[in-house]
């Protein structure tokens, strides 16, 4: 994601009875896990990607860490708003050097200069500009001008059922949603979805 990173926890073990153990432990206390998956060095995981769960986890592990403590301590921080993913990433860097982590190699660069939370809500005013683009172009019903007109004539003294008869492609529930009347929405090309409650 190019606003904002996403961690798992991943516990392993070599015996199924222990993973599978911690897995009921967890799940018992409300904490959504994966399935116990085999790793590929035949050893047993499970994995805590949720966003919560991953903060809750790490908050109650914290004060019992010693080896991943930086590592949490930082997770916490740029979950919670605190730190950008760069310097996140920075403390898993400076712990590989260290000798307390493992090195992994990226494909990709990291370069997330946001806090979780900016990054988050970066990525939904993103999700919902596309979501109405696309409403717009694929699933409008009335045009912007017929909008504005419908609304101008009726605040003029002009009647649903005359609109409907100067208005006939469009259905009077159509024209009743685009009066703020009605139940539910009317589509409007290049604006999105309208609800039909507002009368702005």
């Amino acid at each position: 994601m190019p606003h904002k990173l996403a961690l798992s926890l991943i516990f392993t073990d070599a015996s199924i009875e222990q993973i599978s153990m911690l897995r009921d432990f967890l799940v018992g206390r409300g904490i959504q896990t994966s399935r116990v998956l085999r790793t590929t060095t035949n050893a047993w995981m499970i994995a805590i990607s949720k966003h919560e769960a991953v903060l809750d986890v790490l908050k109650s592990m914290l004060p019992h860490l010693f080896k991943k403590a930086n590592e949490a301590v930082a997770a916490i921080e740029y979950y919670e708003g605190r730190i950008s993913g760069n310097r996140l990433v920075e403390v898993f860097n400076l712990e590989v050097a260290a000798g307390r982590r493992e090195r992994r190699p990226r494909k990709v660069a990291i370069d997330v200069p946001y806090t979780y939370l900016q990054g988050d809500r970066i990525m939904r005013e993103g999700r919902k500009a596309k979501l109405r683009d696309a409403f717009g172009r694929y699933r409008a019903k009335v045009t912007p001008e017929d909008y504005d007109s419908i609304r101008l004539k009726h605040a003029g003294g002009a009647r649903l059922r005359d609109l409907v008869k100067e208005y006939p492609q469009y259905a009077r529930e159509t024209i009743r949603r685009v009066l703020g009347g009605g139940r539910g929405y009317v589509g409007v090309a290049g604006v999105g979805r309208v609800e039909s409650g507002d009368k702005g």
